[in-house]
Formats: structure tokens, sequence, C-alpha cells
């Protein structure tokens, strides 16, 4: 009890240190907007009450978004979740290429004083400001076509570790999906389908499969459960799930015809399945997750073993236990040039990369979208690992 008291005063505190984190940097980066829109049309009377508070709206809508999702009130959150985050996007562009023209005219005025006859490459304010203005609603369309285009992703790898008269496995890989507000009925029924066109043998889930409040999400359950590849579905926890909250998650989870994995190990088919739950779970509930060392086998072991596991973090005496992690939470960036500063994070970001002892990590770019219902050089996936006898 007092151990999940302490978590309760840990997720309190993560979540002040949240909120004051957010409103410094996203109103931040509000009153840059302000400054330029300022700066190139300055703009006065009731334009100007109109912009200050559709700005603070703008602000707010997150918050409001999942306040009113608790509340029940579906309809209204989901119309302001899609203006609001896709705003965020839109805003997060805005800073970047703003940040762009402020350097480039810094260092054009700064050259001016050497070479007078560069301060004819100054960019205008009001110039500047629309050409950003159109560049990032290009990027907005052209963001949501991506957003709304699954691909089929495939992995083929080779082991002497299945029978040798077993015919090559299909494990399917859906993560990130975020089913809520955004990502509903007509995204998870594109999944399906071209889950169905393919016919693994096994489909896992990397973690945060929901998103909004999982009991709004029932009637989702229904189209995962009748899909039934033949060696079973397998999942682990993202830190969505626990935002989410957890009891709720896990609820879906089964109803969907998922077996949950937290710190387990199950034989599936040819292979082993081991699955651990996501850190977010100790931070918010108090309690230990179990130690991936205490579950993996040992080295030498005799059975292909996949590790699914949310973050793409590779602890350093695990490789060489397993033969492949599976894992999302990086989204692959999700937004261009976002991208680089989730590398800092998260290094191994997208794709299959070789680990120590022969094992692999594969890091999905996820299936859905988070925030921004968009995407720009990372495609949401569906990936199909076919595992094969090496001769």
């Amino acid at each position: 009890m007092s151990s999940q008291k302490n978590g309760q005063k840990m997720v309190k505190g993560e979540m002040l240190t949240f909120i004051l984190v957010y409103f410094s940097i996203y109103g931040g980066m509000h009153v840059y907007l302000f400054w330029k829109t300022q700066q190139a049309f300055y703009i006065q009377g009731i334009g100007l009450f109109a912009l200050v508070f559709f700005l603070i709206l703008m602000i707010l809508g997150p918050i409001l978004v999942r306040l009113m999702d608790r509340a029940g009130m579906i309809l209204p959150a989901t119309l302001l979740s899609y203006v609001a985050y896709s705003w965020m996007g839109a805003v997060l562009w805005f800073l970047s290429l703003g940040l762009m023209k402020d350097i480039f005219n810094l260092l054009v005025r700064a050259g001016s004083h050497f070479l007078p006859s560069a301060a004819r490459f100054v960019i205008p304010a009001r110039p500047g400001f629309v050409a950003i203005a159109f560049i990032i609603t290009a990027a907005c369309v052209w963001g949501t076509i991506e957003a709304s285009t699954i691909r089929v992703r495939r992995v083929t790898l080779t082991t002497p570790l299945l029978e040798s008269d077993s015919r090559p496995l299909k494990v399917a890989q859906i993560s990130d999906l975020h089913l809520g507000l955004l990502v509903g009925r007509r995204k998870l029924t594109r999944v399906l389908d071209l889950l169905k066109e393919n016919q693994p043998d096994i489909l896992v889930s990397t973690g945060d499969m929901v998103d909004g409040i999982a009991p709004h999400l029932n009637h989702l359950s229904e189209l995962f459960a009748a899909f039934r590849p033949p060696l079973g579905k397998f999942a682990v926890t993202g830190n969505h799930e626990y935002y989410a909250g957890i009891k709720d998650s896990l609820k879906f989870h089964r109803e969907s015809g998922f077996t949950v994995l937290r710190g387990q190990n199950i034989e599936v088919g040819a292979i082993s399945i081991i699955g651990v739950d996501d850190p977010a779970g100790s931070r918010m509930n108090g309690t230990s997750m179990t130690d991936e060392n205490a579950i993996l086998p040992q080295s030498g072991h005799r059975r292909f073993t996949i590790l699914l596991k949310h973050r793409p973090i590779i602890r350093e005496a695990s490789p060489g236990r397993f033969d492949l992690q599976i894992s999302g939470h990086a989204h692959g960036g999700q937004l261009f040039p976002f991208n680089y500063l989730v590398q800092i994070r998260y290094p191994m970001i997208a794709g299959l990369y070789p680990l120590a002892n022969g094992a692999a990590l594969y890091t999905s770019r996820g299936t859905g979208t988070w925030g921004p219902p968009m995407r720009l050089s990372a495609s949401p996936e569906i990936t199909i690992f076919t595992i094969i006898e090496s001769q």
C-alpha cells in the first residue's frame, strides 16, 4: 500500500512537472508565433483579440481534449482534437522554419557590415511569413496523406534454432496504434485488412495500442477479436496503456483476443516469445516491473526467442539471450525534422539493427499517430517477419 501511495505521489509530481514544462515550451512557441504574426501584419482591435483568444485556446487544447474525453464528451473532444493536434504540428514546423529564417537574416545582416550589398538578401517579415505559411500548409496536407498510407515492411530472418521440418514462420507486428479520438474504426479496419492479406501465423503488438480512455474503445475490440491468426495474438504494455488507465487497457486487450505478456515467457509453435511491461508502470503504480534478465533464457538457448519490449532500449547483458527484440515507441520521429531530436534519445529509431551475439533489434515506425494526425518522412507501418531455418 505504501509503495502505491509513493507511486501516486511520484505521478502527481511528474504531472506537475509536465504541466510546467508544457506551458513553458508550448506556450513559448505560441508567443514566438504571436510575435512573428505581429511583425508581419501588425493586427489591432478585434483581430488582435481574436488572435490571442485562438492561440490561448490552442495552448489549452490538448488538456481540454483530455478532460472532455474523460467526461464522456466524445464528439466535441474529437472535433477539438483534430484542430488542436493538427495545429500542434503546424506550430512545430513554424518554429523550425521561423528560426531558420531568423538565423539566415541574422547572418545576412552581420555580413552586410563587410559587404553592404548583401543586405538585399534579408527576408522581409510579411513575405517570409507568407512563404512559411504556404510551406506548412503543404506539409500538413502531405503529412495527413502519408499518415493514412500504411506500408507493409518485410523482414526475413534465418536461424538454426527452428526445427528441421518447420515451415517458415510469419510474425506480424503492429505498434503505437494509439486508438482513441483520432485513430478509430477506419484506421483499424485498414490495419486488419492488411493483416488478413498477409496471413501471419502470429500477431504481436509492442505497446501503445490505446491512447484514449479505454472504455470508449469497446466497440473496436470486436473488430480485433474477429482476426485470429493460427498461433495467437500477443502484446505488451506501452506507456500510454498506463496513461489511459491500465485496468481498462488490459481489459480492452483481452476482449480484442490478445494475451498480454507482463514479464512472461511463452512457447508458441517453434519459437519462444517474452514480453515485459513498460517502465511507466513502475512509476505510476509504484510496483516494480519484472526484470527481463530474470525471464530471458541463458545464452546458448535452443529455441528462437523474440523479446517484445515497447521502448527500443537494449540492456547490455541481454543480446544473445534473445534473437530478436521487437519494439516501437519512437514513431520513427513521426514529423521531419523532429526525427533528429527523437534520435538523440533513441538512436535505433527505426528499422533493423544488428546487435552483439547474433541478436537483432527491430524498431517499428508505428502504425498510428500520436499528437498531430500527420507523418512526414516516417510512414506508418505493419511489419511482417518471416523466420526461416538456415541451411
